[in-house]
């Protein structure tokens, strides 16, 4: 397992999302402290729903003190499938974005060559498909198919695929023992093919939605597999939730940014959440939280005619990239947006610029700089146009880019995240929208019209 470096907390930085921040368009204090009573309220919402363990209704919020018990299990699993060179991940939305998210960050700061390349299949796409298996050989590649339901279509017919070609160069028990199933504990297809075929399975706690399902076995055991430490994952998650049990905002990270964020929606009609970090091993957990972001909140809220929707759209932009193309917009377009960066205190490595004489005249300022130093001064350089502008903004530090700072910021969304929804009177765990549009593509598959 890849080692963390020193258990530090993130750096919540909340002051430029209140006026004397960033002046009439951020929060007044005096709108934040009008809404303590509904902030007490959901704040002993959350903690009711959150007793019970992997039973609770936010079970999603247990995981870091329920999921420990399974790790003996899971690394076990995981052993076994770093024998091969090659894995495919087989999932979609929350059973493969959090996951892949958090091994793009942590296998970017510390590369592991002894442990298997993870690829991670979503999206029905053959040219990827056919690539994958004419690169890799069958004897040394594994598979995890991952669907809490047991059914998705997007994962069943790739697994279908896979597993075809395996057995036709292993044969059928060959190729059971090169996969792997992670599904509901009871029903869908996945789990009586595993029951059938004997096929090494882990459940997914069945009150865990599959968008916060990152520290369950949905991403664990991929992420056990490629060396991650798993444990120091959770570690980073247990620190975060022990910072937010108080039901004042001012010692309650999740409570204070989710409060925020909703004032700023509907006190300020800021309705664009924009997500930026500056580095590029976290350009993936933009797309994890932008699937969290909207399919948590993006819904209509009954009987209230004054505020129909709820939710903000989630936008994910990368630092410095993102200055060539989507800053020129942020900074003259109307100021209906807020910011989230994300920042690295340590990088674990850093290059030195040379300079030279021949090119000391063209660029003194390179003189004695890492590459650090450049993307912090475009950090801090946009951050303050940004707040020059007027758009409301935070930012979140991680101490270092490692499993105990990932856990930290999993958790930390998580919670915002409910709190959200529940200032808003929404059910943060469904997406009854999303529903409608599989049960269409499946009758669209079969043929039926969809009049």
């Amino acid at each position: 397992m890849r080692n963390t470096s020193p258990e530090k907390l993130l750096h919540i930085d909340t002051a430029r999302l209140y006026q004397k921040g960033v002046g009439a368009e951020g929060i007044a204090p005096s709108m934040l402290d009008a809404l303590t009573p509904e902030l007490k309220r959901i704040h002993r919402e959350l903690a009711n729903k959150s007793t019970g363990g992997l039973e609770a209704e936010f079970a999603c919020l247990n995981l870091h003190t329920a999921m420990p018990a399974a790790f003996a299990q899971i690394e076990s699993m995981a052993h076994a499938i770093r024998e091969f060179e090659d894995v495919a991940v087989i999932g979609i939305g929350g059973s493969s974005l959090g996951a892949k998210a958090v091994h793009r960050a942590l296998s970017a700061a510390s590369p592991d060559t002894s442990t298997p390349a993870l690829h991670f299949l979503e999206n029905t796409d053959s040219y990827r498909l056919q690539s994958l298996m004419q690169r890799c050989p069958p004897a040394k590649f594994a598979v995890i198919c991952i669907s809490k339901s047991g059914g998705t279509i997007e994962t069943v017919a790739q697994y279908l695929i896979l597993r075809e070609w395996l057995e036709k160069t292993l044969g059928r028990d060959g190729a059971r023992r090169q996969q792997w199933i992670v599904t509901d504990p009871d029903h869908g297809w996945l789990r009586e093919l595993a029951g059938r075929e004997n096929i090494a399975s882990l459940p997914v706690p069945p009150r865990v939605g599959g968008r916060y399902s990152v520290m369950t076995a949905v991403g664990l055991l991929p992420l056990a597999a490629a060396g991650i430490d798993i444990r120091a994952l959770l570690a980073g998650a247990a620190a975060n939730a022990a910072r937010c049990v108080s039901d004042r905002p001012g010692d309650n990270p999740a409570l204070e940014i989710a409060a925020l964020f909703y004032l700023l929606d509907t006190g300020k009609n800021k309705r664009l959440s924009i997500v930026m970090p500056y580095a590029d091993a976290l350009q993936l957990f933009g797309d994890w939280y932008r699937q969290l972001w909207a399919e948590s909140l993006g819904k209509r809220i009954e009987g209230r005619p004054g505020k129909p929707t709820a939710g903000t759209l989630p936008v994910t932009a990368l630092g410095s990239v993102d200055q060539h193309s989507q800053l020129q917009m942020y900074l003259e377009s109307p100021l209906d947006k807020f910011f989230t960066f994300l920042a690295v205190d340590a990088w674990e490595h850093d290059l030195a610029v040379p300079v030279t004489e021949e090119n000391r005249k063209a660029f003194p300022y390179f003189v004695g700089k890492r590459l650090s130093n450049i993307i912090s001064a475009e950090f801090q350089a946009t951050r303050q146009v940004i707040t020059d502008t007027g758009h409301p903004n935070m930012t979140l530090r991680l101490p270092a880019l490692n499993a105990h700072a990932l856990g930290q910021l999993i958790d930390l969304y998580q919670r915002i995240t409910v709190y959200t929804g529940l200032l808003y009177g929404i059910n943060p765990l469904d997406q009854p929208a999303v529903e409608k549009g599989k049960k269409l593509a499946i009758q669209l598959l079969r043929g039926d019209d969809l009049a």
